[in-house]
Order: C-alpha cells, then sequence, then structure tokens
C-alpha cells in the first residue's frame, strides 16, 4: 500500500530531528541552556530580598520583577529564535550538497515535504530548548515574583512563531549561502529586526527606510514583549495587538512559501 502523505512527512520530519540531535552544536546548545537557567535563578532568587536605592528612596526589587521577568524572557525568546536559525542555516542545504536529498526525492516525496520535513527537524531541537528554558524561567518568575504563568504562555507562543520565521527564511538562504554567512545573516536579522521593534514599542518613528522596516517587517520582539502585557501593567506597548498578530502569520506562512519556492527552483547535484 502506498504511504500516505501525512505518513511520509511524519518519517521525513522524524528522521529530520534524528539528524538534528547529531550536530555538533548540539552540546553546545546544551551548556547555553543550562547556563541560561543557572542565571535565571540566580535573578529571581533575589526577588523580595533585597532593596534598591532610587532618588533617596528604597524600592523593593519585587516591585521591579514585572519588568525584569519581561526582559529576561523576551532575551531569552530571542535566543531560541537565533538558535532556530542557526540549526536551521545547513539542515537542509547539507543534504543538497552531499546528494542526500537526491536519494530522498528520488522515491515518491514531493520537494516541498521534504523541505518542511528538514524545517520541523531543526526547529524541534529549537522548541524542545526554548520550551524547557522559558518554562522553567517562567516558573521561577510565578513562585518567586508573582507573575501569571497565562502572559508567560503566550509569550512562548509568540516565540515559537517568531523561530519558525527566522528558521524558514535561514534555510530559505542557506541555499544560496555558505553555513557562515548564513549564521551572520540570521544574527544581523534577529538584532535588526529587534531594534526596530524597540522603536515601535515605545511608538517611535524611524523615519526613512527605518520606518518602512517598522511596518514590514515581522514583530519578533514586539509580540514577546505584548503577551507580556500583564507583567509591565499599568504601562501599555503603543501596539495594535490585532495587526501584530496579523503580521505575524503573515511572516510565518510567507517565510514558509519563500522556502518552498527556493527549493523548488534549487538544481540539485547528481
Amino acid at each position: 500500500m502506498k504511504p500516505t502523505a501525512p505518513r511520509i512527512f511524519s518519517e521525513l520530519a522524524r528522521e529530520a530531528f534524528r539528524d538534528a540531535t547529531r550536530r555538533r552544536i548540539v552540546p553546545i546548545i546544551a551548556v547555553f541552556a543550562l547556563l541560561s537557567l543557572l542565571a535565571v535563578n540566580t535573578c529571581t532568587s533575589c526577588a523580595g530580598s533585597s532593596r534598591i536605592v532610587q532618588g533617596g528612596s528604597e524600592v523593593s526589587v519585587a516591585d521591579v520583577s514585572g519588568w525584569t521577568g519581561m526582559l529576561m524572557m523576551t532575551l531569552l525568546s530571542l535566543w531560541t529564535m537565533v538558535l532556530a536559525g542557526l540549526l536551521a542555516s545547513d539542515h537542509l542545504a547539507e543534504t543538497v550538497f552531499d546528494g542526500s536529498a537526491n536519494l530522498i526525492l528520488a522515491r515518491p516525496v514531493r520537494r516541498s515535504e521534504f523541505a518542511l520535513a528538514r524545517l520541523a527537524g531543526a526547529l524541534g531541537i529549537a522548541y524542545v530548548t526554548g520550551a524547557l528554558v522559558l518554562t522553567v524561567s517562567a516558573y521561577l518568575l510565578h513562585i518567586r515574583n508573582g507573575v501569571s504563568l497565562g502572559a508567560a504562555f503566550s509569550a512562548e507562543l509568540a516565540c515559537a512563531a517568531g523561530a519558525f520565521v527566522v528558521a524558514a527564511l535561514a534555510m530559505a538562504l542557506s541555499l544560496h549561502l555558505t553555513r557562515i554567512a548564513t549564521a551572520i545573516s540570521v544574527l544581523f536579522f534577529v538584532g535588526a529586526i529587534t531594534f526596530v521593534n524597540i522603536f515601535t514599542l515605545f511608538g517611535r518613528s524611524l523615519g526613512g527606510v527605518g520606518h518602512v522596516l517598522q511596518y514590514f517587517t515581522p514583530p519578533l520582539c514586539t509580540a514577546v514583549v505584548v503577551a507580556l502585557k500583564p507583567w509591565i501593567a499599568p504601562v501599555t506597548p503603543a501596539v495594535d495587538p490585532t495587526i501584530m498578530i496579523l503580521k505575524l502569520v503573515f511572516w510565518m506562512v510567507a517565510s514558509a512559501l519563500i522556502l518552498l519556492a527556493t527549493f523548488r527552483n534549487q538544481e540539485l547535484g547528481n
């Protein structure tokens, strides 16, 4: 009996995930994840037990815990997005250059299925790592600083969406650039978008090209901060949540289509 499309994709995705776990970068990821959790544990353990002097008056660390938690969760989310991009930077390209893609596509496998499966494999590692770090961090912030877990869950969803966009674009770019060039592009892309998003959050316009970037680039950082809005109340980011969600969904679809179109036009070696 001929395998169904979902079954083919599932098998390809599992194989792509296994390939991702064998990457040399995985132990490095594990170390960074552990260091991140240790840093969060250290930062949150002082909540409520320390006081800082500001303007001649003492302020409890707990009073600014929401802002501290928002900054930590945002940085960890951006780290997860960069990680997804780095993992995807050669996860498909490597199979093209070593010829293994040819062997798989010689079977009844569509290019779209193969490309999306490789993307799923790379994202699997990033999602597992990001979910672990963000969930543990959110739990520590909740029990020590009293912030809501609902907002943290929304931030994790925003992070997952942003990681998808970065990974899909990185994977498409990797078909034309070297691994190092793609990795540098990922770092620059996430950094530049974050810079633009920060201005957007404060309701400031960059003007010129910056103004265009504010409206048409993916809200990678913005989405996470808006999701954590309950943590920094009564301050409200100057962003329309509906438009932000629509932009994020648009970029998820667009990045996937860019990847599929790029791979469809890719010449495979013998």
